[in-house]
């Protein structure tokens, strides 16, 4: 799953560019991949002792309000919140892209995360093939919410909203985070791949759902 992370400022915002956010105040959902992305942005444009967040709700719908409130100068949103941000007249000041992943316990087999990788396949080729017409899961995902309520298919910026289909984690990504959370403290100890990854059933699964997706085509 490729995810888009915006950093974004409300209307009357004097700030512009990432850099504009040195010694400001920024929401960020402690925990969640769209903090990690807003660290990125930001350490990309100042030292790391100019930034400065807070912990915010998980809620992007919360995180939104209080961007329009004043609580904070800016925050990080995902789909459909970066198109509702973007229709109330907020600005983009910065966009990343990157990896969510799912996390699975040692119950996992090795048939059920092949039927994950051969679901995500199809998915992913489905919603790359015509994606204004799946744009409408994000408004019907967010229903009870009057901003996502009021978007409309046409609304969305599709180059916004990125698939691929699924691979095995390279151990050089997965060796860069660690460490790059570790320099922030978010993490401890040394990068061990054999506890993090589990290579065998990553491989197995991946060679079965190949298989499997090579035999449904031949039928």
């Amino acid at each position: 799953m490729i995810v888009c992370g915006a950093l974004i400022v409300p209307p009357t915002s004097t700030v512009f560019t990432p850099q504009d956010l040195a010694h400001k105040l920024v929401a960020l959902d402690y925990g969640n991949g769209t903090a990690y992305a807003g660290l990125q942005m930001l350490e990309g444009a100042m030292p790391r002792e100019a930034i400065t967040t807070r912990a915010a709700a998980t809620s992007p719908a919360e995180r939104f309000a209080g961007l329009m409130r004043g609580d904070f100068e800016a925050t990080v949103l995902q789909e459909p919140w970066i198109t509702v941000a973007e229709k109330a007249g907020c600005r983009l000041v910065s966009t990343t892209f990157f990896h969510g992943t799912w996390v699975a316990t040692d119950q996992v087999s090795v048939e059920a995360y092949a039927a994950l990788l051969r679901a995500l396949t199809r998915a992913v080729r489905r919603i790359n093939a015509d994606k204004r017409r799946y744009v409408s899961y994000f408004i019907r995902d967010w229903a009870g919410h009057p901003e996502v309520a009021a978007l409309r298919p046409d609304d969305f910026n599709l180059s916004r909203i990125q698939l691929k289909e699924p691979t095995p984690i390279p151990e050089s990504e997965a060796r860069w985070a660690w460490e790059w959370m570790a320099s922030w403290g978010l993490l401890h100890g040394p990068f061990d791949v054999s506890s993090q990854i589990n290579r065998r059933l990553e491989r197995e699964a991946h060679e079965l759902a190949a298989d499997r997706k090579a035999r449904h085509e031949l039928l």
